[in-house]
């Protein structure tokens, strides 16, 4: 894990260099489709799911112990905040917001955005919303799983404290990428009741075991400064 020191040094340096290129469009995250997929943002108008043929995916379902990690950091200087988590080693980052940020694979397949962005909602409320808004607007949506647990903090800076979450698990279909899984999840931190951040993990259903651990790794090791 990084200590408090090595996280803030890290997020400066990123900064300092410009290292991350902000989103030309603040919060333009929908997919091509329209839905609120595993890329994230504000859903546009529910489309039909698609009858086109399937396309075929060769690609083999990822897992979870092909993955490795390596610390990833951003923030926002005017603000002082600055956002830390292990991300998958070999995933593009791209800084949407000041406080989110979008990994993705190099196939294109898998993904993880972060948002830290203050959410003043309680958790539960936070994730009744993400139901209602996703079902609404998601064409061809299927609700696999609502889940809340608790995952112990195991950045240092965090020791003894608790992170508790909210995680709906669904599937849609993309009408260029097939059926897609996602892993949408908001978290709080002890005994504050409103989320601190959200994970969003997108895949195929066929990699559900490897996106949760992803989901887990990045919920675990979170940490924001100050």
């Amino acid at each position: 894990m990084f200590s408090r020191a090595t996280a803030i040094g890290a997020a400066v340096a990123v900064l300092a260099t410009g290292g991350l290129a902000t989103a030309a469009v603040a919060r333009s995250h929908s997919s091509s489709d329209g839905a609120w997929s595993d890329v994230g943002g504000a859903p546009a108008v529910k489309k039909p799911a698609a009858t086109q043929s399937k396309p075929v995916d060769k690609v083999p379902a990822l897992k979870a112990a092909q993955v490795r990690y390596q610390h990833q950091s951003w923030g926002d200087s005017a603000a002082k905040a600055y956002i830390g988590i292990w991300a998958p080693t070999g995933w593009k980052k791209v800084k949407l917001t000041p406080l989110e940020a979008k990994f993705t694979s190099p196939n294109g397949l898998w993904n993880l955005r972060v948002d830290a962005t203050e959410n003043d909602q309680l958790l539960k409320t936070a994730t009744d919303d993400r139901y209602a808004l996703i079902k609404a607007s998601v064409a061809d949506f299927h609700l696999i799983a609502r889940t809340t647990g608790s995952t112990p903090a195991a950045e240092h800076s965090y020791q003894g404290m608790v992170f508790h979450h909210e995680t709906l698990t669904y599937t849609y279909t993309d009408p260029t990428r097939g059926p897609r899984l996602v892993i949408d999840r908001f978290v709080s931190l002890d005994t504050n009741p409103h989320p601190l951040f959200e994970t969003t993990t997108g895949g195929r259903p066929q990699d559900a075991a490897a996106l949760a651990a992803v989901t887990t790794k990045a919920t675990e090791d979170f940490i924001r400064l100050p």
